[in-house]
């Protein structure tokens, strides 16, 4: 195998560096969900209003009169102001959301080599890393030019990430549980001694 090396017989200190990553990252992915569920949805037509809002009403179409009419508001029945991303606010994102996904994309996929999975596997894995967080972004760009049919692949980059976590995480755990006890360096020395 052309690995870098191997998790299995990694020392103590890399595994349980392996295991609080993803025990973090799996936390982290979790309250993730449950923020994009909140603010831009999991459907195309909310991220699609989130991202690029329906236009303000344009004055010329209000008609020339109306009739005032006072009625009490109920606050109960308002519903709730929906969450819009401008583009200063996606400006702000995307610096620090696409590095974020690069960091954690290189440091699954440091994981990644050290596990004896064939090299295809190791390669489409930390390509679908590293894609699926671009893609999430350029979805997001997209449909604030309007093209509100990329709120799908925003979506879908989302789960990508989602299933690259998973995959690395049971590739990760399954190594550790059939770990090996490196040797020692000097250990076989110092018992003939």
């Amino acid at each position: 195998m052309d690995r870098l090396y191997s998790l299995r017989r990694a020392n103590r200190s890399v595994r349980l560096l392996v295991v609080l990553f993803l025990a973090v990252q799996g936390c982290a992915y979790i309250f993730a969900f449950l923020m994009v569920r909140t603010y831009a949805g999991l459907t195309p037509s909310r991220v699609a209003a989130t991202y690029a809002p329906p236009s303000a009403i344009e004055p010329g179409a209000l008609p020339s009169h109306s009739t005032m009419q006072t009625e009490s508001l109920d606050l109960s029945s308002m519903s709730e102001e929906a969450h819009v991303v401008d583009t200063d606010l996606l400006i702000q994102d995307s610096h620090v959301h696409i590095l974020l996904y690069a960091i954690v994309a290189a440091l699954q996929s440091l994981i990644i080599l050290g596990l004896d999975w064939p090299a295809w596997w190791r390669d489409t894995v930390i390509t679908t890393a590293f894609a699926s967080g671009a893609l999430d972004f350029a979805g997001q760009w997209l449909v604030k030019a309007g093209l509100s049919a990329f709120a799908l692949l925003t979506i879908a980059s989302g789960w990508a990430m989602a299933a690259v976590y998973l995959v690395v995480a049971f590739g990760a755990f399954r190594a550790l549980i059939r770990s090996e006890r490196p040797p020692v360096i000097g250990e076989h020395e110092f018992q003939e001694n």
